[in-house]
């Protein structure tokens, strides 16, 4: 009785541990952050990213958002967003890149803008803090936000 009371009880931690290291080595699916950039275009966007693939060494989220964006010397306005971000690496630092389009309105003329940015993010994998670099079509950039 002793001995399958104790065979019980290691599987069950066994399988409660490998439960805690899993769901700790997953970022996190939300985030919602500001972005900003400048030269040869400029942006500000509130963005919202929701994971869809968490692979060993790469996580790619779906992003949209909303805010201003154009180019110096050909116009710009308001307008909303939707990308794909891959972010690679498990652990706070990773490598970031992002495309897709930005549509919005320059006196009253709709406006398409490609989005390809290259850039550095660091994030937990359990949340929190979100800060990044980047450089892309609408500029060299930054942003600071949540993971949740």
């Amino acid at each position: 009785m002793k001995k399958r009371l104790l065979t019980i009880l290691l599987i069950t931690i066994g399988f409660s541990a490998n439960a805690q290291s899993s769901e700790e080595n997953g970022m996190r699916e939300n985030s919602i952050y500001f972005d900003a950039g400048l030269m040869p275009g400029y942006h500000a966007f509130v963005n919202y990213e929701r994971g869809f693939y968490e692979g060993k060494k790469v996580s790619w989220y779906g992003r949209m958002g909303v805010g201003y964006g154009g180019l110096i010397f050909a116009g710009g306005g308001f307008g909303a967003l939707g990308a794909v971000t891959m972010l690679t690496g498990k652990k706070n630092s990773h490598f970031e890149l992002s495309t897709g389009f930005f549509r919005g309105k320059d006196d009253g003329d709709a406006i398409t803008l490609p989005i390809i940015d290259i850039g550095y993010r660091y994030q937990k994998p359990e949340g929190g803090f979100i800060f990044k670099t980047k450089i892309g079509i609408l500029g060299v950039g930054f942003g600071v936000g949540y993971a949740f």
